[in-house]
């Protein structure tokens, strides 16, 4: 796809380095996104942009606010850095509708608005984020980038990022229950049925191929216009690896190795 097919408005230029991908954009404009700059002038040039797998567009924050317009067959999950932080990195999805993206160039932080899509997608990651936050796990996670020291990032991790885990998928796995018309719903059924086919031993308690089709069964009937729900179907249809053995750990540790007594 051109990057004349990503259209701003008349007061802003697209940037030359925008990537877009047609198996997930259409030149059919079906989105529309005021991307309103709030303390612009702590704006870095260059350093505010929009990445996923299927997009790269660096942000104009000449004006106060700019307007995106392009085509979107599926919604598509995408990362806001500000300034190049990594640790402060904003996720959300990109889809079709009329919504304003905010981005605070001072504090760093953004928002959708007007996106029923990510207001749901603020709901289901509300407790991840929270407590990402209050353990500073991102900052652990980017130790090499910080000046953090590694033995202690890795301390630190090994410490608090299970607790947040398994806290937040609580709460996430209740989201799935609970909201049989999201798209996100529909998402997750699609990600770990891959992930069944990628590594057969994927396929345990946790992710039971067969609790995961009753779920999928509850869906919303609407998701059907998603190609996303037709590849969920053949996935199911599709035969499977059967291990006649338990997978083998990734790594293997040597007791004498770490109890040399």
């Amino acid at each position: 796809m051109t990057a004349q097919q990503l259209n701003c408005d008349k007061n802003s230029k697209v940037d030359s380095s925008v990537v877009l991908d047609t198996a997930v954009f259409t030149s059919n404009i079906n989105a529309n996104i005021n991307v309103v700059f709030r303390n612009a002038k702590y704006a870095i040039k260059d350093k505010i942009y929009l990445s996923s797998q299927y997009i790269y567009y660096r942000l104009n924050k000449s004006n106060k606010k700019t307007r995106l317009k392009f085509g979107v067959k599926e919604p598509i999950p995408t990362t806001l850095y500000i300034n190049n932080d990594a640790e402060n990195a904003f996720q959300f999805y990109l889809e079709e509708g009329k919504y304003e993206l905010h981005i605070d160039a001072k504090d760093k932080t953004a928002k959708v608005v007007g996106s029923p899509l990510n207001d749901e997608y603020k709901e289901m990651t509300r407790v991840r984020d929270s407590m990402f936050k209050q353990y500073k796990i991102m900052h652990a996670i980017l130790y090499p980038y910080n000046c953090m020291d590694r033995d202690s990032a890795h301390a630190w991790l090994k410490k608090y990022l299970p607790l947040c885990d398994s806290l937040s998928d609580i709460h996430i796995n209740q989201f799935y229950q609970t909201h049989l018309s999201s798209f996100l719903t529909l998402e997750h059924v699609f990600v770990i049925l891959q992930y069944t086919f990628e590594d057969p031993g994927f396929d345990t308690i946790e992710y039971d191929v067969k609790k995961l089709k009753v779920l999928f069964d509850k869906l919303d009937p609407k998701l059907k216009r998603y190609k996303m729900y037709d590849e969920c179907i053949e996935m199911f249809s599709r035969e499977r690896v059967k291990l006649t053995e338990p997978p083998k750990p990734l790594f293997i540790y040597d007791d004498k190795m770490t109890n040399p007594h």
